[in-house]
């Protein structure tokens, strides 16, 4: 992660900002919609996380991006990060993230 990121300009990080917002937004969408984790919608949203952060910061495949899913519900301040956009977004980020590693594993 430090050998990729050490590159980034200023204005790389605001690409990386923008992409993080956009995945947020996603996952709100979703939720808001009511469509459940599951949802090809959800689930989507979850890829396009875990491509982003394999892309920009470390690799990443579907087993442990379902480990970080889970982490953000255990640890507070990740979950805080999530539920500050939005109640209950934390555990919906964490089942979507599941079941798009179960979409992965098939």
């Amino acid at each position: 992660s430090a050998r990729r990121t050490r590159r980034y300009t200023k204005a790389d990080w605001q690409q990386i900002k923008d992409e993080l917002e956009g995945v947020t937004t996603a996952f709100v969408a979703a939720k808001r919609a009511g469509l459940p984790p599951h949802s090809p919608e959800a689930m989507d949203a979850a890829e396009q996380a875990r491509v982003q952060i394999h892309e920009r910061f470390y690799d990443l495949t579907h087993d442990v991006h379902r480990a970080l899913g889970d982490m953000y519900v255990a640890d507070p301040r990740f979950t805080r990060t999530y539920e500050d956009v939005e109640e209950g977004l934390a555990q919906y980020v964490r089942d979507a993230i599941h079941a798009n590693a179960d979409r992965h594993a098939e």
